[in-house]
């Protein structure tokens, strides 16, 4: 299968095993329908019946995930519990107790158990709440420090190699450190799997890097459709796939600051337009001042991420260790305040 018939097959069985999980039916019955759509679609050369078949094998994977009764907490699973309770602590280390650091903390490492009522209010209000959930959007900040990081190694296909090889072994290690969420698992998948279609040479695709991603975390954990945090991330994506660069072209100039400011715009517009029906339905609420808070905030939170990036380079480097850790601190104070004042708007 090439090109759009992969994120159709995806597609198809993701839709499986969302609805599959409402029908009560045997999931021998699932498996057996698909092994005949299956055949029939390389008999006849006809795309329904292979969509038919992906759809029953999703329907199949949810029903056969719930056939054993709960299994207790992986070894994986406390490992990564355990990489972030020390993370957690090191951050404590570098910034002082306070708002500043819970915010932080559950930034970096998805750990929000420190941040106050109030705080998670103004957050919500203000329609920055999917920065303290760990997202894509972290994700892709990490790649572009490592990648900005890791230039020097230049461009030949051996050092090409080299840097990918180091940059997903720190992605999955973040992902790890964050216990494997939907939305990171997401987004190290649809980043390995660009820089292994970079490396061979293959056509690069955002939205069948979303499909094959999507497929994966379905068949590795069959109730991640349901998790209301999969279907925004996911949502979110594939907008920023499709609509975003319709969105893009609609204006067109040589200055980079009204550049930056209209991407910042357009990726505000195309997410929200993608996740506002499922945020009022299981939250009844819609973030009126959304544009100011991505204009505002979301670079902030970049630069919070930057500067820890920074500060753990020079964690032993005297004078530029504090200059760090005093500029991170900063800015954390700085997007906390534009947060507050948003919501209070």
């Amino acid at each position: 299968m090439k090109g759009r018939e992969i994120s159709f097959c995806a597609l198809a069985f993701l839709a499986g095993d969302f609805f599959g999980g409402w029908l009560t039916l045997p999931p021998l019955l699932f498996l057996l329908l698909a092994a005949i759509a299956a055949p029939a679609a390389a008999a006849f050369r006809r795309m329904m019946p292979v969509l038919l078949a992906f759809f029953l094998l999703g329907a199949a994977s949810v029903q056969v995930g719930r056939m054993p009764p709960p299994a207790a907490e992986s070894a994986l699973s406390l490992s990564c519990k355990r990489l972030r309770e020390r993370a957690s602590t090191y951050l404590g280390t570098m910034v002082p107790e306070g708002d500043e650091l819970a915010v932080l903390r559950a930034l970096s490492v998805g750990d929000k158990s420190d941040i106050s009522r109030e705080l998670r209010a103004d957050y919500r209000r203000s329609g920055a709440m999917h920065l303290l959930a760990l997202s894509g959007l972290h994700v892709g900040i990490i790649y572009k420090v490592l990648c900005g990081v890791l230039f020097f190694l230049g461009w030949s296909l051996p050092m090409r190699r080299l840097r990918s090889a180091a940059v997903l072994a720190a992605l999955w290690g973040f992902a790890l450190i964050t216990g494997l969420s939907p939305s990171i698992a997401r987004a190290s998948l649809m980043i390995t799997i660009y820089e292994l279609s970079s490396l061979l040479r293959a056509g690069r695709d955002g939205v069948n890097a979303l499909a094959v991603s999507a497929l994966l975390i379905c068949l590795a954990d069959p109730e991640a459709p349901r998790g209301v945090g999969f279907q925004l991330s996911f949502c979110a994506c594939l907008s920023l796939f499709t609509l975003f660069p319709f969105l893009r072209k609609l204006l067109s100039t040589r200055s980079l600051l009204l550049r930056y400011v209209w991407e910042c715009v357009c990726v505000a517009i195309s997410c929200q337009a993608a996740t506002a029906p499922l945020s009022y339905l299981y939250f009844g609420t819609f973030p009126r001042y959304f544009l100011v808070t991505n204009l505002l905030a979301v670079p902030v939170a970049a630069a919070v991420l930057y500067l820890l990036a920074a500060s753990l380079l020079f964690a032993r480097v005297p004078l530029l260790s504090d200059l760090t850790v005093n500029l991170l601190t900063v800015s954390l104070s700085l997007l906390n305040g534009v947060t507050r004042i948003v919501a209070g708007l």
